[in-house]
């Protein structure tokens, strides 16, 4: 049944991510109408930014009536979150990943399918003009076979101080990354998913080794993972990180994607603006553009809410992607080595 009001939208985690992408979006799309946001910190309630008329609530069970819910939470409430709208019978379009254990993320898309409400996960970079271009190059064979994928980023997570000029301080958000799994769970199951989506193949863990620059406390996971995946007739390197140059005041970010096929190969290099495609005809610019977007992400749910057809990523598809990132990362823990004192005078013999 389709509807031509705007979708009410309520959103449950009022962290950074909410704040600088999900509520912009929500509320630059015509198709949905923002009526509350929720969060049990009232320091986190005071600094978001909505609309006048936005009701600002500290439990769910204050939650006005609404269409669908926004879990922008951390991950290990996701599922409570979830649980919550399926009791409702509320659509939930929910952030990655969708739990920190496959257990919990199966339990979750079980428990929606039971209560017959969809359950999306934000994979926001799929909505990209890249990611969407990639996808259709692929399917129309421009590249002729696909034999590998490369996706690398590599970045610091904005440094592992608080104030990374001082040099003082723990920056608390790297740190919880780290507790909800590491670099590969958190952040590399979007690339996961892209690799997924673009193959159109599920993908299995070959092989995976892990960096770490420091012992965190409940952490197990690398700072720095590289993993080796194959699926769908391809080859995938996904390589990222949350500790390159984390010490430094500043560092540069590498962000690439190479899809290398029988007949071409495509190239995405976010650092240097730099989009192409290059087959038997010649080099071809694709037009740069940011790697994720979470205005197509909402326009998208707008559709969904209006009973048209759309490309919100299933709750199927994110237990895929989080369940490879986990495997990878728990193959890394397996082979951690490491590395050897340093003195002054250089490597310390072992």
């Amino acid at each position: 049944m389709t509807t031509t009001r705007p979708g009410r939208v309520g959103l449950v985690g009022c962290g950074e991510v909410a704040r600088y992408g999900h509520l912009p979006a929500i509320v630059a799309e015509p198709g949905l109408e923002l009526v509350a946001v929720c969060d049990v910190s009232p320091e986190q309630l005071a600094q978001v930014s909505v609309p006048d008329g936005v009701a600002r609530v500290r439990t769910l069970e204050e939650m006005p009536d609404i269409d669908a819910l926004v879990v922008t939470s951390p991950a290990g409430v996701h599922a409570e979150n979830v649980a919550w709208a399926a009791e409702r019978g509320v659509p939930v379009l929910c952030e990655k990943p969708l739990a920190v254990d496959e257990a919990t993320s199966l339990a979750m898309v079980d428990r929606m399918e039971a209560a017959g409400v969809a359950l999306w996960v934000g994979f926001t970079y799929r909505f990209s003009p890249v990611a969407r271009r990639i996808h259709e190059l692929v399917a129309a064979g421009a590249v002729g076979q696909v034999r590998a994928l490369r996706m690398v980023f590599l970045w610091d997570l904005h440094g592992v101080f608080a104030d990374r000029e001082a040099r003082t301080g723990v920056n608390g958000r790297r740190v919880g990354r780290m507790l909800e799994g590491g670099p590969l769970v958190d952040c590399g199951v979007h690339q996961i998913d892209l690799a997924r989506w673009w193959l159109d193949a599920d993908l299995a863990v070959d092989h995976a080794t892990g960096v770490w620059f420091d012992d965190l406390d409940g952490v197990d996971a690398p700072e720095h993972i590289t993993a080796h995946l194959s699926g769908g007739g391809a080859q995938v390197m996904v390589e990222i990180s949350v500790a390159y140059g984390h010490r430094a005041p500043a560092v540069p970010k590498t962000f690439t994607y190479e899809v290398i096929g029988t007949d071409g190969v495509i190239r995405y290099r976010r650092d240097d603006r730099d989009f192409l495609l290059v087959d038997r005809a010649g080099t071809h610019d694709l037009g740069w553009a940011h790697e994720k977007s979470f205005g197509g992400m909402y326009a998208e749910l707008a559709k969904a809410l209006r009973g048209e057809d759309h490309q919100l990523p299933s709750g199927r598809d994110g237990v895929a992607a989080t369940r490879a990132a986990l495997a990878a990362t728990a193959q890394a823990v397996v082979g951690r080595r490491r590395p050897p004192l340093v003195n002054e005078q250089g490597p310390a013999s072992v």
